[in-house]
């Protein structure tokens, strides 16, 4: 079995496992060393399959990128270059996903698991042009996100006679989803230039010529100044300038755990967490007020390291707002004393609540709350001891995991898969306990 290298760098990139001169399985990663050292903790623990390639791999190859999205691109490159045979088995037999752009006056972007035989999304397919493949769905549409400020394109569905709301903000060149131009318009055909360009441009970065298309840029840049094109001269100016930002920037991209990668992660967890039990359904809770007012509390569900939507919950802060500000670690007693009073939704196998060592302890005060009273006991569950879940709470700045057993782990130095977890579970609470607090606080402005 394939050894650890004795030195692996902190930068993004990619690695490819071989056997001799064969791929085996290409991947990539926000750190290299942290991702890597998954690969090499506690091997048992691994999913067969990852076992068997390590197994087989006789030497690891390491590509340093200077961004996450440099070695997304990268890994698309490369495995659509080489086909590694692992690369299709670790994704548990799912496709990979595309880009599609179609041929079309102004073309449409979309993304696609079927290229070429897609037909979800009402669109011109003939003669559609397909980038990838990429292993998420989700870090391909943050990139599209991230080059859409530069290079602007279309979203709309059809042709309207108002101007949508992404041309106001920069994101829509404006032209494409208006039925004020005429084909034979001048306009129009300039407009249709500029877009078509656009496109060009974003294709070029996704396919991996983003060095080229900078140089390109660069050349025409001086072309336009020396012709005293002044405004040509800006707008490249700042396409460069948007393409260096989108490029040197670490951490922009979040995937969530996917099937795939869920298979890896959990036995990770169950180390870091030094657990035999079966870790399927997380809950993340967060509170959400201003000095007491308003205040709210969310319930987020993860299953097998996917959001459940249909399983959130929210919950409006019943006790009253206390002299001076709001009292987060009473709130968050609150609404875990309520949850637990629901015997009828799905018991927890791990618990995450937004803060530090206080709001730990209202989370076991709750539990162990519900526990002492038969009728608020799970239903199905006649041993409750070994149900019992697993609390942890995650302080924001430091990063750091408390658990009941005192431990505090900095999860920094974990495996990056694992912090990128905790912040997403996180997130998700703090976004859905934001999102009603700011219902009811705007309802609460307008009935005074």
């Amino acid at each position: 079995m394939l050894t650890k290298p004795k030195k692996i760098s902190n930068s993004a990139g990619v690695y490819i496992f071989r056997k001799g001169k064969t791929q085996l399985y290409i991947g990539k990663a926000a750190n290299l060393k942290l991702r890597l050292a998954s690969y090499f903790r506690n091997q048992s623990a691994l999913p067969f399959k990852i076992q068997k390639m390590l197994h087989e791999a006789t030497r690891l190859e390491i590509i340093k990128t200077s961004s996450e999205i440099e070695a997304l691109i990268k890994e698309a490159e490369l495995i659509k270059k080489h086909r590694p045979r692992y690369n299709t088995v670790m994704r548990d037999d799912k496709n990979y996903f595309f880009i599609g752009i179609t041929k079309e006056p102004f073309p449409r972007i979309f993304t696609t698991h079927q290229p070429y035989r897609d037909r979800k999304v009402k669109l011109n397919f003939s003669g559609a042009r397909y980038v990838g493949p990429f292993t998420s769905v989700t870090e391909v549409k943050t990139v599209l996100k991230l080059l859409r400020r530069t290079f602007p394109y279309c979203t709309c569905k059809g042709t309207h006679k108002r101007q949508c709301l992404n041309s106001q903000i920069g994101k829509c060149p404006g032209y494409c989803c208006t039925a004020r131009f005429k084909i034979q318009d001048l306009t129009f055909k300039k407009a249709r230039r500029e877009y078509q360009r656009n496109i060009r441009n974003i294709a070029a970065v996704l396919s991996g010529k983003k060095t080229r298309l900078v140089s390109t840029l660069r050349r025409r840049l001086e072309k336009a100044a020396k012709a005293e094109r002044y405004e040509d001269a800006a707008r490249l100016r700042d396409e460069i300038r948007g393409l260096d930002s989108v490029f040197s920037h670490q951490g922009v991209l979040r995937a969530p755990q996917t099937s795939a990668l869920w298979s890896e992660t959990r036995p990770n967890l169950r180390s870091l967490f030094k657990t035999q039990k079966y870790i399927s359904r997380i809950e993340g809770y967060d509170i959400s007020n201003i000095s007491g007012q308003e205040a709210t509390g969310s319930m987020v569900v993860f299953m097998n390291g996917a959001p459940d939507k249909s399983q959130y919950r929210k919950f409006r802060i019943r006790m009253p707002a206390p002299p001076g500000g709001g009292n987060d670690v009473a709130m968050l007693k609150e609404v875990l004393r309520r949850r637990f009073g629901h015997p009828e939704w799905p018991y927890p196998d791990l618990i995450v609540v937004d803060g530090g060592q206080p709001q730990l302890g209202a989370a076991l005060w709750a539990l162990r709350e519900s526990s002492l009273r038969p009728e608020l006991r799970p239903r199905g569950i006649k041993n409750l001891e070994s149900k019992k879940p697993i609390v942890t709470a995650l302080a924001k700045r430091e990063e750091i995991l408390f658990l009941e057993d005192r431990r505090a782990i900095p999860l920094r130095k974990q495996d990056h898969a694992i912090l990128h977890f905790f912040q997403r579970i996180r997130d998700e609470s703090h976004r859905f306990a934001r999102a009603y607090h700011h219902k009811l606080r705007t309802k609460h402005y307008a009935e005074a």
